[in-house]
C-alpha cells in the first residue's frame, strides 16, 4: 500500500487547496460521534428504551400493596333518606405460586433484549456511516483525479492547437483534442457529482447536519481486518438478544404452567366516616375491617395446558434461531475474509496498471510535443491512464470499505446505551 500513498498524495493535497466544503472537515471518529448524537433513528430508540423502563416500573406496581380511599354516597329518590361513608384500605395480592418473581426477571429481559436491539442498531448504522463516510473521501480523491486529468488534456490541447496553427498536424486532431477535453470536463461533472451525493448522505445520516469529510489518502493494513467467529459470537448484540429471547421463552413456559395457581387477596381498611339514615344501620365509624379471599382455580378449560406446548415450541424456535444464527455469523467472518484477500489482489494489479500506465503516457506526451509519436497513441495513453487510476482508486476505496464491514461483523461499532 505504500506505492499507493505515494500514487494518491497529490490527490489530497490538491483537494485541501481547491475543495469547497459546506462546513469544516471533520474526521471519521468525529463524524460517527455526530451520527450518535444527531440520527433520528438512534433517538427514537433511545426513547423507547427509557419509556419501557418506565413501563417495567408500572407493571411491577401491581404486584405491590395499594392504599385506597373509598367513598360512596347513595339517596333514595323516593324516600327523604340516603347513606354516605368514607374507608380507607391497604389491599395486597399474594402469589402463592412464585409469579411475581418469573414475571418480574420477564420484564427486564424484554428490556435487555430491546438494549441489545439498540446495541446492534448502532452497530449496523455507524458501520453504515463509516462505509458512507470513507466513500465520500474516495469520491473526493477521485473528482480531484478528474480534475487533473482534465489539466492535462487541456495541456494536450494547447500542444496540438500550436502544432495546427504551424500547419504541423491536420485539424482532425485539433479536433480530437478538443473531444478529449470535453470527455474530460464530463468526468469531472460525474465525479463531482458522485461527490455532492456522498455529501448528502453523509448529512441525512448525521440528522441533516452539512459535513464535509477528511479528504486524506486512507491508510491500510492487512493487520487491521482482523476477523473472528468466535469473538464475534461473544461480541455481537444481536447474538446476545437471541440467547435472551431463548431464556425469555423457557420463562414464559414456566409462567404459563402456572395458570392454575392459587391467590390470597388481603385487605385491611378503616371506616373514616360514616353517616347512615337507616334505623337498621349500625354505627362501624371508626372500626378496622379485614378481609382474605382465598382462590383456588380448578379448571380453565385447557387454557394453561395449551399455552404452555405453545411456548414449548417457542424455545424450540429460539434454539433453532441461535443455530441459524452462528451459522451465518461464520458465513460472515469467512466472506469478509475472502472479500480481502480478493481486494489486495485487485490492488495490487490496478497498482501497478495505473503506475505503467501514468508512465506510458508521459512518454506519449513528451513524443507526441516532439513529433515522434502519433495523436491517437496519445488519447490512447490518456484514456488507459484515466481508466487504470479509476480503477486503482475503486480497488483502495474496496479494501477500506472491507476494513468496515470487518469491524461491523466484529461489532467494533457498539457504543453504550441509555440506561
Amino acid at each position: 500500500m505504500r506505492h499507493a500513498h505515494v500514487l494518491l498524495a497529490a490527490f489530497a493535497i490538491s483537494f485541501a487547496v481547491s475543495g469547497t466544503a459546506l462546513s469544516s472537515p471533520i474526521s471519521e471518529a468525529s463524524y460517527l460521534d455526530l451520527v450518535m448524537e444527531r440520527n433520528n433513528s438512534l433517538k427514537a430508540l433511545r426513547n423507547e428504551i427509557r419509556s419501557r423502563g418506565f413501563s417495567i416500573r408500572s407493571d411491577v406496581a401491581s404486584q405491590r400493596p395499594s392504599l385506597n380511599l373509598a367513598a360512596e354516597n347513595d339517596r333514595w329518590l323516593d324516600h327523604d333518606r340516603g347513606d354516605r361513608y368514607v374507608d380507607l384500605a391497604v389491599t395486597h395480592r399474594f402469589d402463592l405460586a412464585g409469579r411475581y418473581g418469573l414475571q418480574e426477571r420477564d420484564l427486564v429481559l424484554g428490556l435487555d433484549i430491546l438494549r441489545c436491539t439498540y446495541a446492534d442498531s448502532v452497530n449496523e448504522l455507524l458501520a453504515r456511516a463509516a462505509s458512507t463516510y470513507r466513500s465520500a473521501v474516495m469520491a473526493g480523491l477521485k473528482r480531484d483525479a478528474m480534475e487533473r486529468i482534465l489539466r492535462q488534456r487541456r495541456r494536450s490541447l494547447l500542444v496540438t492547437q500550436e502544432k495546427f496553427d504551424k500547419e504541423f498536424v491536420p485539424r482532425l486532431d485539433l479536433l480530437r483534442a478538443k473531444s478529449q477535453v470535453d470527455d474530460g470536463e464530463a468526468l469531472v461533472l460525474q465525479a463531482r457529482q458522485t461527490f455532492d451525493r456522498r455529501l448528502i448522505e453523509l448529512r441525512t445520516l448525521a440528522g441533516r447536519t452539512p459535513v464535509t469529510p477528511e479528504i486524506d489518502v486512507p491508510t491500510v493494513t492487512s493487520a487491521d481486518v482482523s476477523v473472528d467467529s468466535e469473538t464475534a459470537w461473544r461480541q455481537r448484540p444481536d447474538v446476545t438478544a437471541i440467547s435472551l429471547s431463548k431464556e425469555r421463552a423457557s420463562l414464559a413456559r414456566s409462567l404459563a404452567a402456572r395458570g392454575l395457581s392459587p391467590v390470597l387477596d388481603v385487605s385491611v381498611g378503616l371506616r373514616l366516616i360514616e353517616d347512615y339514615r337507616s334505623s337498621y344501620a349500625e354505627d362501624q365509624k371508626g372500626e378496622v375491617l379485614a378481609k382474605l379471599v382465598l382462590s383456588l382455580p380448578i379448571a380453565d378449560g385447557g387454557k394453561t395446558s395449551n399455552a404452555t406446548k405453545a411456548q414449548a415450541f417457542l424455545v424450540e424456535k429460539a434454539a433453532r434461531e441461535l443455530d441459524a444464527r452462528r451459522d451465518s455469523l461464520r458465513q460472515e467472518v469467512d466472506l469478509v475474509r475472502e472479500r480481502w484477500t480478493s481486494a489486495l489482489e485487485a490492488e495490487s494489479i490496478r497498482r501497478r496498471q495505473s503506475m505503467r500506465a501514468s508512465e506510458e503516457l508521459e512518454i506519449a506526451e513528451m513524443m507526441y510535443r516532439e513529433g515522434l509519436a502519433s495523436q491517437l497513441d496519445l488519447i490512447n495513453a490518456q484514456e488507459a491512464d484515466q481508466k487504470t487510476l479509476t480503477e486503482h482508486l475503486s480497488a483502495i476505496e474496496e479494501l477500506w470499505l472491507v476494513l468496515a464491514e470487518a469491524d461491523r461483523v466484529m461489532g467494533r461499532y457498539i457504543r453504550s446505551g441509555p440506561e
